[in-house]
């Protein structure tokens, strides 16, 4: 899975016309640490996961779900303006996956918390 996030993050890097430079000062990580999540090679990305959906205007089943698992339509509204729907096809491990990595998110949180309290 990381190896598909990694490759998806670098996909959507380069399509939005980010450099590599703008996305870890965006993020606040390290170019060591970016570059491992673009190559699949850590899930640090999980504990960026809200900001790098942020970055990149993106719900996380976008990120997480293979690309024929999901259906963007975008529909034109009066005034001009585009709203987009993601359809999602999910099954139940894709719910479970994305409800562990964001129980794992926040109690890694809460640990740093602890430990800077302390």
């Amino acid at each position: 899975m990381n190896k598909s996030v990694g490759e998806k993050l670098k996909d959507l890097r380069k399509s939005r016309g980010f450099s590599l430079e703008e996305v870890i000062q965006k993020l606040n990580i390290s170019k060591s640490t970016y570059d491992r999540m673009e190559k699949g090679e850590t899930s640090s990305w999980i504990t960026k996961i809200e900001q790098i959906c942020n970055l990149y205007h993106i719900e996380p089943e976008e990120l997480l779900l293979p690309e024929e698992k999901y259906v963007l339509i975008s529909n034109k509204q009066k005034g001009g303006s585009t709203s987009s729907i993601v359809i999602n096809n999910l099954s139940e491990k894709a719910i479970e996956l994305y409800e562990r990595m964001l129980f794992e998110k926040d109690k890694k949180i809460a640990d740093l918390e602890n430990k800077l309290h302390k």
